[in-house]
């Protein structure tokens, strides 16, 4: 067995691995090697994720909590000193909230040879691993190339819970740095309709369509899809002309309540445990769950039922 446990260092492009008698490097394109975390720290620094300090100040009595700087927490922070053992195999089962520093040395060295070609197919939790640092990049890195990256890994890694995870961290980071643009030139990240991108499509004049409208149905837990299974293409149809009756009357259908009518609630917008509390987890308007905009839903969805049942049992 081969540890490369001596020193991992940055040069240029390469991530240089070696020990006494053994030397790798890896290469690692742009932009993937600017938008990795990685320390020379002594291992005895790493901290949890999940980790809140307390600070004790003797003379004034007084206490701090912080969880805003856990920078030692960051769970893709690379750390130089931990060892690494090579080998060609790869890591099948789920690691749930992995963190580099928790990875076995043959795990590492996998999740460092994928970084090679982040298109390449890998375990999930190397997927997650690399986008942790991607969120803090978002905040407090460099946005732009961290979004064409998320884009990047929804193109050839979109499974399990990742999807809704990146959609709506690109969102709200997005709104927070005031870039409309990537609405604009990312329709995508609309294609599920969650409760934040409808809070987004409100806000930017975007309307819902029939398709859209339809496949809320679940989420508003319409008793009756009989003819939305049955006839999913004559339901979208039917549908839309209701849509287009009702907004041509009364404008869009999401503005049938403001802002202000919804209620406000607790949303988890980032993965990255390292993350503060209250950027991680924000407040965020209901309007799925606003009775007015959910009956209104209902009842178009209802009729385009109806309307169905009639044409289909002539």
């Amino acid at each position: 067995m081969n540890f490369f446990n001596k020193f991992l260092r940055l040069k240029n492009n390469l991530l240089v691995i070696s020990n006494l008698d053994i030397s790798e490097s890896i290469y690692i394109p742009e932009p993937t090697k600017s938008l990795l975390w990685v320390t020379n720290e002594d291992i005895s620094k790493i901290s949890s994720p999940f980790q809140i300090k307390i600070t004790f100040d003797l003379n004034q009595g007084k206490s701090e909590i912080n969880d805003g700087h856990n920078f030692f927490g960051e769970p893709s922070l690379i750390w130089t000193k931990l060892p690494i053992e090579k080998n060609n195999e790869l890591e099948n089962k789920p690691m749930y909230y992995p963190s580099y520093s928790s990875l076995s040395p043959k795990n590492r060295y996998q999740y460092l040879n994928w970084l090679r070609d982040i298109t390449q197919p890998t375990n999930l939790s190397y997927v997650f691993l690399y986008y942790y640092g991607l969120e803090r990049q978002l905040l407090i890195g460099n946005f732009d190339l961290a979004v064409q990256e998320i884009f990047k890994l929804l193109k050839y890694h979109d499974k399990g819970t990742f999807r809704a995870y990146a959609q709506n961290a690109l969102i709200v980071s997005a709104l927070y740095k005031n870039r409309t643009d990537i609405f604009e030139e990312n329709s995508f990240l609309f294609e599920s309709v969650s409760n934040e991108s409808l809070i987004v499509r409100k806000k930017f004049g975007y309307k819902l369509t029939a398709v859209e409208l339809m496949n809320l149905s679940y989420s508003l837990k319409l008793k009756n899809k009989r003819y939305i299974k049955l006839y999913p293409e004559d339901f979208v149809n039917e549908l839309d002309k209701l849509l287009i009756s009702y907004e041509k009357n009364n404008g869009s259908l999401l503005d049938i309540v403001s802002l202000e009518e919804m209620k406000f609630q607790d949303s988890m917008v980032f993965a990255n445990g390292s993350l503060p509390k209250n950027i991680r987890t924000i407040k965020v308007p209901q309007l799925i769950l606003n009775p007015k905009f959910r009956d209104m839903c209902l009842s178009l969805l209802e009729k385009a039922h109806e309307n169905l049942k009639i044409k289909h049992t002539k």
